[in-house]
């Protein structure tokens, strides 16, 4: 999202693929984000998800949605496309990628501390579909990467009408995703750290209600920047109107 602050013609064909909800629309994609996680919360409370099975399904999504977001491209143009921001040579962005995923790795790692039984299925089980199954995250795997490929073919069919760049659904729906792999892993380490030896039984609960809570506000956050017009953009506009 960062390059269509910079290039006026991206804003404009951001804001014409998510244009900005009315109330009705933006209070019931609230309640959504709100029952959604209060659900994934209880599921951890009965035992039938997990820390480790909330972090593999992000992950493992993410990875999915960006395999199928290229070979999306793959049907655009080049000149259709909105361009990637500057991330340098390519050493340069190898060697970010690899400090990104160590980071990643060792924060969640630390905190899943707080869930030893899951943490040892997942990686006893030498087979990773039978992790996930496991895990009992491969089921909604499969849902989302049913519904993202649909998705896609839509966005091909809208942008194949309308003409202009190509904007998928998936350049807004993965920020809060992103967002909550990147930002949830620390407090949520902290909350099940501390009680992992006090109250072990609840550490997991508390490591889920946190990462919950931090995916719930960059749901939110994601909501509230397109119900407000996505102000970031405003420069853009402005810069091309001169």
């Amino acid at each position: 999202m960062d390059r269509t602050t910079e290039d006026p013609a991206a804003g404009r064909a951001f804001r014409q693929r998510f244009p900005r909800p009315d109330a009705f629309g933006a209070s019931y994609q609230c309640a959504v984000i709100l029952l959604t996680n209060a659900y994934l919360l209880y599921l951890v409370v009965i035992g039938q998800s997990s820390p480790v099975a909330l972090v593999a399904f992000n992950v493992c999504e993410l990875v999915m949605l960006g395999v199928i977001a290229r070979i999306t491209l793959l049907a655009v143009p080049a000149q259709s496309r909105v361009p990637d921001p500057d991330q340098g040579h390519i050493v340069q962005r190898l060697f970010g990628l690899a400090f990104a995923l160590l980071w990643l790795f060792g924060i969640y790692s630390f905190g899943l501390i707080a869930d030893t039984t899951h943490s040892r299925d997942a990686f006893d089980v030498h087979h990773p579909i039978d992790t996930l199954a496991r895990l009992n995250v491969l089921r909604p795997l499969l849902l989302s990467g049913i519904a993202a490929v649909v998705a896609a073919i839509g966005d091909w069919s809208l942008w194949h009408r309308r003409g202009g760049l190509f904007v998928p659904q998936m350049a807004l729906s993965s920020a809060p995703k992103i967002l909550t792999l990147a930002l949830a892993p620390m407090p949520a380490a902290v909350a099940g750290v501390v009680l992992v030896e006090s109250l072990p039984e609840i550490a997991p609960v508390a490591w889920s209600g946190v990462y919950l809570l931090v995916k719930t506000a960059a749901e939110l956050g994601v909501l509230a920047w397109q119900y407000y017009g996505m102000p970031g953009m405003d420069a853009a506009d402005k810069g091309e109107a001169k």
